[in-house]
């Protein structure tokens, strides 16, 4: 069992890491690596590159922990490798090949596998087979798998049984690929790689989250604008250039005045049905025969799960009657879930509130399902409370705290602890009380339109409840 909140599980049939950006900076796994090294544990002997990993922390493959899922006879959601990158450099091929087998051969479980190195994922699970063209990708990957299912390989599994990968299909059905995202920057360098992975459900983890990411160009949301911003009256409405005249004609004809419904009736009608986004591009049916054939164009929603797509590859004709299902709507998003999180530990750094509520409210307009994790070390707290209480916030007067802000703001200050001060190195430190040797600090987070308020609550007091809710949804 474990901790972690969007599992049950964890399997960890590889050990140890290397860091590669900013979020690799507080590592648990690595502290926890140099702990268990020092207590004697086995597959934490084996030590890391100092620069970038540590003692306990070199990449070690386990192949005797590979059969421990077999054993579990509950589902169970299985975060593999909470200890390692299952898609390091230096885990070989043919033992991620072996790893995939035993998650082929134990559909009871949901496997959710977490890179910070999407591109080697999509490289490794897209091989092609070296005997020829023509085949389907991934063959080569899935024949490694066979072998490890084969009695008589060197890298048989035991209890594994032949053919499993055949009767799996691919990509696995349970077998989930995330990849980290803790700033825009690495939004922008590893989404592109993780959505070539093949991969059942895609998900993001951005924690720790160092700064605020827009993900809209791979999770549009839903409908053009929210509903409550939608005009009442068609005459307020404004189209996308690319929409063409006949497509806003037909929708509005059947949601126009004359039916008694409005904009926001179609936007609505939108969120309801889980429509694909907006103006994504998508391969669809065009019409609705038994075989219609595919066609590539931009979604416009019409009603129900009734469509037009603008298309891009006809140039006869302006647009395609379309519908679209389940899968449509799925392969239109590309991400299907996003976690959020602050950072834990002593030097944990802060997470802005506004960062968290900005990736709560472009899943809620994608209708992608969002978990926050935690807060962290650091979560929100009041910026002004007049009370002597020092597990509420500021005891001190509104000058005083004008002082505080003028002074912080005067020095260009990010994080400024409000209170009490002192001179250090030329600087003012600020606190409110001292609980034991340990002030008890409020901070200001800044963003360009504004601060907020946090405080140094611990990971517990801190919880995860964010604007008063906990969020803790999942794909379906």
């Amino acid at each position: 069992m474990t901790t972690i909140e969007w599992t049950d599980e964890v399997w960890n049939p590889t050990t140890g890491c290397d860091r590669i950006s900013p979020g690799c900076d507080g590592c648990y796994a690595l502290t926890m690596a140099k702990r268990l090294k020092g207590m004697g544990q086995a597959k934490y002997q084996n030590d890391g590159d100092p620069r970038t990993s540590g003692p306990g922390f070199g990449i070690t493959v386990h192949p005797d922990a590979l059969t421990e899922p077999l054993r579990w006879k509950k589902p169970r959601k299985v975060f593999v490798n909470s200890m390692s990158d299952l898609f390091h450099a230096r885990v070989p091929r043919e033992f991620i090949a072996r790893v995939f087998a035993v998650m082929a051969a134990t559909p009871r479980h949901t496997y959710q596998i977490l890179t910070k190195r999407p591109d080697r994922a999509a490289r490794i699970l897209t091989d092609l087979c070296q005997c020829g063209s023509g085949h389907p990708p991934g063959e080569h990957f899935r024949s490694w798998m066979e072998w490890a299912a084969t009695p008589h390989s060197p890298t048989y599994v035991p209890g594994l049984e032949s053919g499993i990968y055949h009767r799996a299909g691919w990509p696995l059905p349970n077998v989930w690929i995330g990849t980290s995202v803790e700033s825009q920057k690495y939004a922008d360098l590893r989404i592109p790689a993780l959505l070539e992975a093949p991969a059942a459900v895609r998900f993001l983890s951005c924690e720790p989250l160092l700064g605020p990411v827009d993900l809209s160009r791979w999770m549009p949301p839903i409908t053009p604008m929210p509903v409550e911003q939608a005009p009442t009256t068609w005459a307020g409405y404004t189209w996308p250039d690319w929409v063409p005249a006949r497509v806003r004609e037909e929708i509005e004809g059947f949601w126009g005045t004359g039916q008694g419904r409005s904009p926001r009736d179609w936007i609505r009608d939108m969120h309801q049905q889980g429509a694909p986004p907006f103006g994504a591009t998508l391969r669809m049916d065009d019409g609705f025969g038994p075989n219609p054939r595919q066609v590539t164009g931009r979604y416009v929603h019409a009603w129900n799960n009734i469509g037009r797509l603008v298309l891009a590859d006809d140039p006869t004709r302006e647009y395609a009657h379309t519908s679209f299902g389940t899968r449509d709507r799925e392969r239109a998003r590309g991400i299907h879930w996003v976690i959020s999180g602050g950072e834990s530990g002593p030097k944990a750094r802060a997470m802005h509130p506004d960062w968290a509520r900005s990736l709560r409210d472009q899943c809620a307009a994608a209708q992608v399902p969002y978990f926050m994790k935690q807060w962290g070390e650091w979560g929100p707290a009041p910026f002004i409370v007049r009370v002597c209480d020092p597990d509420v916030g500021w005891t001190g007067t509104d000058e005083e705290l004008a002082v505080a802000k003028a002074d912080s703001e005067a020095r260009g200050a990010t994080h400024v602890h409000t209170g009490n001060w002192l001179e250090k190195d030329g600087e003012r430190e600020y606190w409110l009380h001292e609980i034991g040797h340990k002030p008890w600090s409020l901070e200001r987070v800044a963003l360009p339109d504004g601060t907020a308020a946090i405080r140094r609550w611990g990971k517990k007091h801190a919880g995860r409840e964010l604007d008063g809710q906990i969020h803790d949804a999942f794909p379906a």
